[in-house]
Order: structure tokens, then C-alpha cells, then sequence
């Protein structure tokens, strides 16, 4: 099928799209296509494109996740979506020792047979794939800092050793910032676990994006008369919920309510709360 990159972008944005927002997942997402300078300055910078390598990265899309923790989710989820050519990913490892940016660079294969339009003089030299970068939001703008003032003009920071290894205590901090802010959020949610304010425990332990749902007083009532359910629901395994999300092809709103049933289902088993339970939600126990 002969496209044009944009619009093959476009579609790959809108599918990903739905795949996060499934799972609730608080994110940002970009995308570009290589404009025919870049793409003809990156091929003649090396003379292997169209004999034993291909380019793989004409069309490009950056998924901005608020936390750190999310990026293995993310990972999964878009691995059980699209097919991934995990020998070309670029995921730097992190030891204790050094701080350094870290890279999370994935390549996807482009579902179907797909030949793009107006580049024909770069025929043999592209690859039917997409790379998928992964980054946190706080690290998103020292990133675009670095690359714009540092990478792509390295001379001008050669013999500045000291200066460099200061631009990377700023990334150092970034990272540091970012647990830190599970941490609080972890607190908070903790601290309406002891006082009973089951609504505010469940949107901060959680940290989806939600619809603005309020939490039924059914539900509220019947946590308020069992303090160890109300524990399980607390202890629940935030990514093991996510991810339970994504498997089933979760395609209702993500609100409060719907998240307690189907946590309820998945996790905790509790009768009450499954006597509220919608028979659409049900159903996806039926087919676990």
C-alpha cells in the first residue's frame, strides 16, 4: 500500500493513543517525520543504508510518561500491541555507581506490506519500522536541552569536562526528583488509608488519569464497614492493575468506580462490591 509518512504517523499516534488511555496512563505523545534534509544528512553519513543496514527511524514517536515507574508498563503494553525488534533496542542500563542519561529506544515493525510516498530516490534504504522513544517528564526538557546544545554541537564543549559532568547532575536530580514524587503521592494516599477517605486513597495510590467520577456512596459505605477490605483495595498492585487493563482490552471509562469493580474482579473477590458490579464488567472475568 503506497502512504504518506504523515499519514501513517497519524495513524500510529491514534492507535497508541488508545492503547495508553485504556490503562489510564498520564502521558504525552509526539511524533515526527524526518524531513528530506535530515533524512538525506543521516543516509550519507553512512554508506551501509540499503546494503546491510536500513533506516529505521523515518517516522518517530515519543511517548512522555509523569512517572518512571509506568515505563515498564508502557513497554509491555506496547510490545503485546505491535511487534518489536528487540535486537535494535536501545535501553541504556542504570548500575550504582553513575548517573548518566539513559536512553529507552524501541523499534516497532509498521503493521502491513506499506511503500511511502515522495521519497523514491531513498528506495531500499528505509525500513518497514517506526522507533518509539520512551521518556519521563521531567527528564523531557533537559533532553531537549542536551540535544539541541550539547549533542549536536559537540566541539563546543570539548574542554569543558567539569561543565559536562555538571549538565548531567542536573539529569542526576531530575531523576532523583521523580521518585521522589511517587514517594509523596505514596504518603498521601497512605495517610487517607488511615483516615477512611477511601475516594482520595484510591485517585492518589492509583495516579491515572481519571474522569472526574466521584466514588459511589455504595462503594463508600461498604468500605466504611470493613476496614480489611478497604486494606486489600489499598494494597492492590498498581501495575499489575494497569497491566490487567491492557490484556483485557479494557474499553470503558476509567473512573473510580469502574476501577474498584474491576480491581474487585482481578484482585480482591469481595461480594459486596461484586452485587454493584455492572454485568458489562463481568463479562471480562468470563473470558480471563
Amino acid at each position: 500500500m503506497i502512504i504518506s509518512a504523515e499519514s501513517k504517523l497519524k495513524e500510529l499516534l491514534e492507535s497508541i493513543e488508545s492503547l495508553l488511555s485504556q490503562m489510564g496512563v498520564m502521558y504525552r505523545i509526539f511524533g515526527r517525520v524526518k524531513d528530506f534534509p535530515s533524512l538525506q544528512k543521516k543516509l550519507d553519513l553512512d554508506e551501509r543504508y540499503g546494503s546491510g543496514k536500513l533506516l529505521q527511524d523515518y517516522i518517530g514517536v515519543r511517548v512522555v510518561l509523569y512517572f518512571p515507574d509506568d515505563i515498564d508498563i508502557v513497554h509491555k503494553a506496547l510490545s503485546s500491541f505491535y511487534s518489536e525488534r528487540e535486537k535494535d533496542q536501545s535501553i541504556d542500563s542504570m548500575n550504582d555507581s553513575t548517573f548518566k542519561p539513559v536512553r529507552y529506544n524501541l523499534v516497532y515493525e509498521i503493521p502491513g506490506e506499506v511503500i511511502f510516498s515522495g521519497i523514491k530516490e531513498f528506495e531500499g534504504k528505509i525500513d518497514n519500522t517506526f522507533e518509539l522513544q520512551i521518556r519521563t517528564v521531567l527528564s523531557e526538557g533537559w533532553h531537549e536541552v542536551e540535544h539541541d546544545l550539547r549533542y549536536k554541537c559537540g566541539s563546543d564543549w570539548e574542554g569543558f569536562p567539569t561543565e559536562s559532568r555538571k549538565l548531567n547532575g542536573v539529569y542526576a536530580s531530575l531523576e532523583t526528583n521523580e521518585w521522589t514524587m511517587i514517594k509523596i503521592f505514596d504518603e498521601i494516599a497512605y495517610g487517607h488509608y488511615k483516615n477512611g477517605n477511601w475516594e482520595s486513597m484510591l485517585r492518589q495510590k492509583l495516579r491515572l488519569r481519571l474522569s472526574k467520577d466521584s466514588l459511589d456512596k455504595e462503594i463508600i459505605d461498604i468500605l466504611d464497614g470493613s476496614p480489611s477490605l478497604a486494606k486489600k483495595f489499598f494494597r492492590i498492585d498498581r501495575s499489575a492493575l494497569m497491566y490487567t487493563l491492557n490484556q483485557h482490552g479494557y474499553g470503558y471509562p476509567v473512573n473510580l468506580n469502574n476501577l474498584v469493580y474491576f480491581s474487585n474482579l482481578f484482585f480482591v473477590g469481595d461480594e459486596k462490591i461484586m452485587s454493584l458490579t455492572p454485568d458489562l464488567l463481568k463479562e471480562y472475568k468470563k473470558v480471563d
